[in-house]
């Protein structure tokens, strides 16, 4: 009676257990997208204060734009934030939208890659700093693309497509940069 009793309790707490590790497990993948959200919130913060474009482009306020199917809501945490004495607008556009107002567009991995190649070739040579974190997004002539290993968020630049459109980046950003195309 005893042992069966001992096994029951054994059954009992490795139930417990597994249940317990399933629960910390999700939570921890939600964290895990929260925290890359707010990673990439930060990264495109810093590329704004990094980039510079042509006289004339900006007016009052450095817009980052991002597709309106894109659910980030992070972005809303740099809303109204100075960088380069202007305040940041968050502004969702859709490819209907004429993006000119824009400085920054990003496009997250939820945007199809119809749509990226299209708004890429709508902005094409226009001082728009493009950004994305889809695989692959630096051959379809993205900008900047930001790459997640698993373990660490990285970035890599296509600087010809980037001067090509009359962006400037600082060489801090190119020096800490994973990657850079065409220097």
């Amino acid at each position: 009676m005893t042992w069966f009793c001992i096994s029951l309790k054994r059954i009992f707490w490795v139930l417990t257990l597994v249940a317990n590790i399933s629960v910390i497990t999700s939570s921890f993948a939600s964290s895990q997208t929260a925290s890359e959200q707010t990673l990439i919130v930060a990264f495109l913060y810093n590329f704004l204060k990094f980039t510079e474009w042509p006289d004339g482009s900006i007016k009052n306020e450095i817009n980052l734009c991002t597709d309106k199917s894109s659910a980030f809501e992070e972005l809303k945490t740099i809303s109204a934030r100075n960088v380069q004495n202007k305040p940041i607008q968050i502004k969702y556009i859709t490819l209907s939208d004429s993006p000119e107002e824009c400085q920054s567009l990003f496009l997250s991995r939820e945007t199809s890659v119809e749509s990226i190649r299209e708004w890429i070739k709508l902005t094409q040579n226009q001082p728009i700093l493009i950004v994305s974190n889809i695989n692959g997004f630096l051959d379809m002539d993205g900008m900047i693309v930001l790459i997640n290993d698993g373990k660490n968020l990285n970035f890599a630049i296509n600087l010809e497509i980037t001067r090509n459109s009359g962006i400037k980046l600082n060489a801090q950003l190119l020096q800490i940069a994973r990657e850079v195309r065409g220097r």
